[in-house]
């Protein structure tokens, strides 16, 4: 059984390519390790409208998905880890 640290450094190679999260590609912008997130953004998808700290409309940016890595209990993947598919190797292409 992995623990968790293990886990976090298998998906760390995984930063700045390309998986599928629920039929969509995304690229992997980030791992956060406190509390460990997935940071995920859709290749294709248009912006949305940002808003400020006071809900007012600010910006247009990306869209991004946030995935905790860990379920409630904190050593098993959350239900959206489980709906990223990773490529087989984590190697950069053409590297």
């Amino acid at each position: 059984m992995n623990t968790s640290s293990e886990i976090l450094a298998r998906l760390a190679p995984f930063v700045g390519r390309e998986v599928n999260y629920q039929g969509m590609r995304c690229t992997v912008l980030d791992l956060l390790s406190d509390p460990p997130v997935l940071v995920l953004r859709p290749a294709d998808a248009a912006p949305v409208i940002q808003a400020d700290n006071f809900g007012k409309p600010m910006r247009h940016a990306p869209q991004l998905y946030e995935l905790p890595v860990f379920g409630p209990d904190g050593c098993s993947l959350s239900a959206e880890m489980r709906l990223v598919k990773l490529p087989e190797d984590p190697s950069p292409a053409g590297g």
